[in-house]
């Protein structure tokens, strides 16, 4: 078969230990079909094959974000974004802006607030005072709290004598007023169902522009993970857009614990699918997040001695999941945040490991931002993945040092989980954080934010090298989804995805990663984005 494209003239790192490095690769039937030297690969070439000549540039596998939440990044891209933003008058500027635009009958959402950047609590009265009639709902940046006001709580027929959801709060001042910030997901959707949704055509070409923007970031596969209860509406989305041959992403889709029963009884399983969309792991929430103070810890958090989180799915409810999703072939895919979460997630299981001869997925936990060194060990002697986004780093080691002290030392362990032969998977979280898979190279690689702080890194001794790095955004997504026979890397037979980048990061000081661009992005043997 003729290639259809061949790349050649590169520097190619193809994650394939059997052959590390090439020159060239060609592309037919959307699989590679040589990887080697120029001098062998392009001769190859019919008259119809296009040519790319790299010009010596750096070549990668397409990047997979092993943890995202596409729906919500393709919502987010159309609010008020507040995220990095330190300035309370900037916020306060941004969110008026979109309240005088508002139209009757609308809300005004945003994401991305952290109050840990403003001088500033948020209340109800400060949102109040910038829109009096227009509902406003601000999702923080790790989307586990909203910050409404009156006119949004009025909506939602919340007051001072509506009680806590389960495993949920709604924030109170001293005389028992609601304070406009709702803690995780069933007090957020006390409000979210009042909320005017857009139409499935909008939704589908929200999801274009957000791929296309994927693409920018040389990602061409994703895991995509539930979060507020958006599940079926996620997956007829990306059938409809698979359906229109405009799906040119390879998404792991996972389900949501609640919708495992119907899974189960239609006899789904992971891996149900095709080459672009298919069913992945059972996901479920242990606890909440660090910025929101609701993660499960085994000890209190710094300066407030009453508080260890919350857990959101109980460890004997874990239990009850973990049985129900083995008997259906199903492997777990558990958010813990805080040490208290981990340790409880990965003891579940280590007592209901995957049934590897029936082809079952690893487990995996989402995150693991702070680990006890007791825990260090577990995940690798139970093959359990650590799903992990160094991207927040950027923006979280301050908080971290603020709300977790000395623990913060095992946060964002990934030296120290690596050395004890834990799996890693790397993601961003978006729209929690920048889905540029460039910035959490760098946040691996140096442990700093964009702006250098701290000196030195932040906890060095967890930094790893770059090689490893990019195993954890190809091979360890791949190896995750039970893919590695067609995914992760550049070799004969495998899906013809990847890119092509401005600076060799081999050769470049890690200080500058941010700087280079996806100059192209290649799925499935067609260039889907070109500088």
């Amino acid at each position: 078969m003729n290639p259809n494209l061949i790349i050649f003239n590169a520097k190619i790192f193809t994650a394939n230990p059997a052959q590390p490095w090439a020159e060239a690769a060609a592309c037919a039937n959307g699989q590679f079909v040589a990887v080697g030297r120029t001098a062998d690969v392009l001769p190859l070439a019919a008259a119809t094959t296009q040519k790319i000549d790299a010009g010596g540039r750096l070549v990668l596998p397409g990047l997979i974000d092993a943890h995202i939440h596409f729906l919500q990044v393709a919502i987010r891209q159309q609010q008020v974004s507040l995220f990095g933003v330190t300035d309370f008058a900037e916020v306060r500027r941004r969110v008026q802006a979109a309240v005088e635009q508002a139209q009757p009958g609308d809300w005004v959402q945003g994401w991305g607030w952290d109050e840990n950047l403003w001088d500033v609590a948020p209340t109800v009265a400060l949102l109040d005072d910038i829109s009096p009639r227009t509902p406003v709902a601000l999702a923080r940046m790790d989307m586990h709290t909203w910050w409404v006001n009156s006119a949004a709580l009025k909506q939602a027929g919340v007051t001072r004598n509506t009680p806590n959801p389960p495993d949920s709060k709604i924030e109170r001042d001293a005389a028992g007023n609601p304070t406009g910030l709702l803690r995780e997901w069933n007090a957020i959707a006390l409000v979210q169902p009042y909320i005017p949704r857009p139409n499935a055509s909008t939704l589908r070409q929200w999801l274009v522009d957000a791929m296309a923007r994927l693409h920018q970031f040389g990602i061409t596969g994703i895991h995509d993970q539930r979060v507020e209860r958006e599940g079926r509406q996620s997956f007829r989305l990306l059938q409809s857009l698979r359906r229109a041959g405009q799906l040119k992403l390879r998404v792991h889709i996972n389900i949501a614990a609640e919708f495992l029963p119907q899974a189960a009884a239609l006899g789904l399983q992971p891996g149900f699918g095709d080459d672009r969309l298919w069913l992945g792991h059972v996901k479920a929430f242990a606890d909440g997040t660090m910025g929101s103070q609701t993660a499960l810890m085994l000890q209190p958090f710094e300066g407030d001695s009453a508080n260890t989180g919350l857990a959101i799915t109980p460890a004997s409810k874990l239990t009850e999941l973990a049985v129900q999703a083995r008997q259906a072939g199903f492997s777990l895919s558990v958010h813990a945040i805080g040490d208290r979460a981990v340790r409880d997630v990965a003891q579940v299981m280590s007592e209901f490991p995957p049934d590897s001869a029936a082809g079952q997925l690893p487990h995996r936990i989402e995150h693991v931002q702070v680990i006890n060194s007791a825990d260090l060990p577990a995940l690798a002697q139970h093959a359990i993945f650590a799903s992990v986004q160094p991207v927040h780093l950027i923006t979280d080691w301050r908080t971290a040092d603020k709300v977790w002290g000395p623990r913060a030392r095992y946060a964002y362990a990934f030296r120290s989980l690596l050395e004890r032969g834990t799996l890693l998977a790397f993601g961003s979280d978006a729209p929690v954080a920048p889905a540029d898979p460039l910035l959490g190279i760098y946040a691996a690689l140096t442990r700093q934010d964009e702006q250098g702080l701290p000196a030195g890194g932040w906890y060095p001794q967890e930094r790893i090298d770059l090689e490893t790095v990019l195993h954890a955004y190809t091979t360890g997504p791949a190896a995750l989804a039970g893919k590695t026979d067609v995914q992760g890397s550049i070799a004969p037979g495998k899906w013809a995805d990847l890119i092509v980048l401005s600076h060799n990061l081999f050769e470049i000081d890690p200080a500058d990663i941010p700087a280079a661009k996806v100059e192209a992005t290649i799925f499935a043997g067609e260039v889907v984005f070109e500088r």
